[in-house]
C-alpha cells in the first residue's frame, strides 16, 4: 500500500511501514513540508497515496469537496507512536483494504474504527 504520512506524525512511521512492505513517505520527503492541507490531499490523490494523519481537517476538506479520494486514515485518541499503535494500524489497513482502495475516510480511535465511503454527501 502507498502511504503518505502527514507532518504531524513522527518520521518513525516511515521506517515502521516500510519494514512491513508498504511504500511509505512523509510529506517532507516529497516537498510538502510547509504546504496547505489541500495541496497535500491533491498530491496524495494524484500519486495514488492513502494519507495517514492526526489532523481532522482532511476529513472536512473531503466532505466539502465531495471528492472520491484520496483515502484518509485519521488517528484519534491513540498513542501516535508506531511502537504503540503500529500493529493495530496494520491490522486495520488489512481488514479494510477494499474500502480504502475504493475511497474512504477512516477514523481509528482507542475503541473502534469508523469507515465512511467517499465521496461524502
Amino acid at each position: 500500500m502507498k502511504i503518505l504520512l502527514d507532518m504531524n506524525l513522527t518520521p518513525r512511521w516511515v521506517g515502521f511501514l516500510r519494514e512491513r512492505g508498504h511504500q511509505a513517505v512523509r510529506c517532507s520527503e516529497v516537498g510538502l513540508a510547509s504546504t496547505s492541507d489541500l495541496e497535500v490531499l491533491r498530491f496524495a490523490a494524484a500519486h495514488g497515496y492513502l494519507l495517514l494523519t492526526h489532523d481532522l481537517d482532511f476529513g472536512d476538506l473531503l466532505a466539502y469537496s465531495r471528492e472520491a479520494g484520496p483515502s484518509v486514515v485519521i488517528l484519534r485518541g491513540v498513542d501516535l507512536r508506531p511502537e504503540a499503535s503500529g500493529e493495530r494500524l496494520l491490522q486495520v489497513l488489512a481488514a479494510i483494504a477494499k474500502e480504502l482502495e475504493a475511497g474512504a475516510i477512516v477514523v481509528m480511535d482507542v475503541r473502534r474504527i469508523r469507515v465512511r465511503p467517499l465521496p461524502l454527501g
